[in-house]
């Protein structure tokens, strides 16, 4: 029967102790739920990242727009609107497609904005241009990249990478090959 009472007690000492730590359990999942509705509301802060799939070198960060205008979900729609945005040679054109933890790694120009606007009309690169420089796509799916030659073709090759970021898509990484894109990685 001394045993008995005993556990009795155990048990009723544990409720005050577990009830303390739901209470505590509680008041975390509010608190970070309110932290998280604030972030949301918040520019996120530009980052340098260096990702498996962008360029093999350290990128330099550029600015990104937050949050991101453009919500495409279909990768064929935003290629398209990259391009068409990318040659209408309009930087407030460019900006959105940007993810907030965009990368550039820029040879000549450490800027993806500065270099935009310095190399005037810009085109969009055929296949075989892109295709070589795949050394510098580190693991982008070939659907993945487009590359823009700047200034009317006699200028900067500029490879974009683009991938998923919160279900939508957005160009994650630039790299610029100032000497354009006859055969980049036949040296490397």
């Amino acid at each position: 029967m001394a045993a008995g009472q005993a556990r009795r007690a155990s048990r009723r000492g544990r409720w005050p102790v577990a009830a303390l730590l739901a209470c505590a359990a509680l008041a975390l999942l509010l608190a970070g739920c309110s932290t998280l509705r604030a972030g949301q509301q918040t520019a996120p802060a530009a980052t340098q990242t260096a990702t498996s799939s962008g360029p093999t070198a350290t990128p330099r960060s550029t600015a990104p727009p937050s949050p991101t205008a453009v919500q495409i979900t279909d990768l064929g729609a935003f290629r398209q609107k990259l391009s068409t945005s990318y040659t209408s040679n309009h930087w407030e054109n460019v900006n959105p497609l940007l993810s907030p933890n965009f990368s550039f790694q820029g040879t000549d120009s450490h800027d993806m904005k500065q270099l935009f606007t310095s190399e005037g009309a810009w085109t969009q690169a055929p296949d075989w241009q892109v295709a070589n420089h795949k050394c510098f796509a580190g693991t982008t799916p070939f659907a993945q990249q487009l590359g823009f030659d700047g200034d009317g073709g006699s200028g900067s090759f500029v490879l974009l990478g683009v991938e998923r970021w919160q279900g939508y898509w957005v160009v994650a990484w630039a790299f610029q090959d100032p000497l354009g894109g006859s055969n980049a990685c036949a040296s490397e």
